[in-house]
């Protein structure tokens, strides 16, 4: 669904007892820095001085809606404003300092680190979550990307609605979760599917839409070895979902996609819950909700396209683990296009008896994180580890992806076992644990960061 950007507001304190021209000129440097920025700024006039103004200007922000607010300090201004500004607004707050501009003996024309020194113990004692800057103009936008790119995935999170077609796969306890647990930490709604919905729909797709699918899907492959009317049955099972995903007005989807489907409908889901994650629709497998919701915080933090894996294998003198799963990752990260093929599913029914799984390695060359939104014993959590994403080849059938990690692969080995994780995981070609590690402070849950501890025993030791 389409989606607005980050609304943010931006206030600027001040007092006249400091330098005020300084602090005007300041408000008028930072204001085209924030609008130069890839987001729906919001602000007053001028700068915020005394309390019925900063009032005023707070409510302003408020009837805009923004989505974060940033209050800078030009100047040190009066202690009484914030608890002001915090009772008025009641979104994420970001302080802003900027380094003092003159020295040499003369008196302070700023004192703004002061400033959000004990503002952010106000914030602290009124019970309020904020983030914090201190830089110049210039520097904002890169010191912000991190803490805003955070907000952003909030705010989809916020106004997510995830389709759960079928629940959970047999046995997949893994797969299981608290509905409104999920919903009250992060507000994505979960919309039931059933199969029998799912599999009506592929009896309604239009003929033709479905003939011009099914050559979409030939036309992506070097080699085919299932029969035609598996790949005509998959062009229908994609037609029918998208058909769901619109009718339903849902972002993504969580798909039980065995035992029924190679049952039912002949066909493995597996081919299928690729081209959905290839043109955006973000798909889990094997019914995993967890892990369909990591895959969209990873796409919401990068707009690049997760990848739902198992974790398979280690090589400790390569400091490598292969993350896999058996033929559902978008054709967009194949490590060579040429080479996708589609093939009969290596497990199914025992293996090589039905279509349809799409076989490739995944590309390496970049940075990779392994992530895990999870079912604690009494919360979620948000695991992550990083490294590099390392081009080996089809080491395996199916999609392998070989990860050269930054701590010891032994080490987030034992993370995931002495944890008790899940054993499905999104990973996505981009390093984004600072942003997980702020988006784990912000929805108040308990953050396992691999390479932390590893920092942590390596200090000890």
């Amino acid at each position: 669904m389409a989606m607005q950007r980050l609304r943010v507001g931006y206030l600027c304190l001040a007092r006249r007892s400091f330098d005020i021209d300084y602090a005007e000129a300041l408000f008028e440097e930072s204001l085209a820095a924030l609008q130069a920025m890839d987001v729906d700024l919001v602000h007053v006039s001028g700068l915020s001085i005394d309390e019925d103004e900063c009032k005023a200007h707070a409510e302003h922000l408020l009837a805009e809606r923004v989505d974060v607010a940033i209050v800078q300090y030009a100047t040190f201004s009066l202690g009484a404003l914030m608890p002001g500004i915090a009772q008025r607004l009641p979104m994420p707050l970001i302080l802003w300092g900027v380094p003092e501009p003159t020295l040499g003996g003369g008196k302070l024309r700023s004192n703004s680190l002061c400033a959000i020194n004990m503002n952010a113990h106000t914030l602290m004692r009124l019970g309020r979550e904020y983030e914090y800057v201190f830089c110049h103009p210039k520097d904002v936008a890169a010191q912000l990307k991190d803490i805003l790119s955070v907000m952003y995935c909030l705010k989809r999170l916020r106004n997510t609605r995830l389709g759960l077609v079928g629940y959970r796969v047999p046995g997949f306890y893994t797969s299981t979760f608290d509905e409104l647990g999920l919903r009250r930490l992060t507000g994505v709604e979960v919309h039931h599917v059933t199969l029998a919905e799912v599999l009506e729909e592929t009896r309604q797709v239009d003929e033709a839409a479905c003939a011009k699918e099914g050559e979409a899907i030939r036309s992506e492959a070097c080699r085919i070895e299932v029969p035609d009317h598996e790949i005509d049955k998959a062009a229908a099972l994609y037609l029918a979902f998208r058909k769901i995903v619109e009718q339903y007005e849902l972002d993504a989807l969580a798909v039980k996609c065995w035992p029924e489907f190679p049952s039912l409908y002949s066909i493995a889901a597996c081919s299928t819950i690729g081209r959905l994650n290839h043109h955006g629709i973000v798909t889990s497998c094997e019914g995993d909700t967890l892990g369909a919701v990591t895959m969209l915080m990873e796409r919401y933090l990068t707009g690049e396209s997760p990848i739902f894996m198992d974790f398979v294998h280690i090589d400790e003198e390569d400091n490598t683990g292969i993350a896999w799963h058996c033929g559902a990752a978008p054709v967009c990260l194949s490590a060579d296009p040429s080479q996708v093929e589609l093939c009969l599913h290596t497990t199914v029914e025992g293996g090589g008896k039905k279509g349809i799984a799409a076989e490739f390695a995944i590309r390496g060359g970049s940075p990779a994180t392994l992530a895990r939104l999870s079912a604690g014993r009494n919360d979620l959590r948000l695991f992550f580890a990083g490294g590099e994403a390392v081009d080996k080849g089809k080491e395996l059938r199916g999609n392998p992806l070989s990860i050269r990690f930054d701590s010891p692969v032994r080490h987030v080995v034992d993370v995931i076992m002495k944890e008790g994780l899940e054993h499905h995981y999104a990973v996505v070609h981009a390093d984004v644990r600072p942003q997980l590690r702020l988006l784990a402070k912000w929805l108040g849950i308990e953050c396992i960061d691999v390479d932390a501890r590893q920092q942590s025993i390596g200090s000890e030791q």
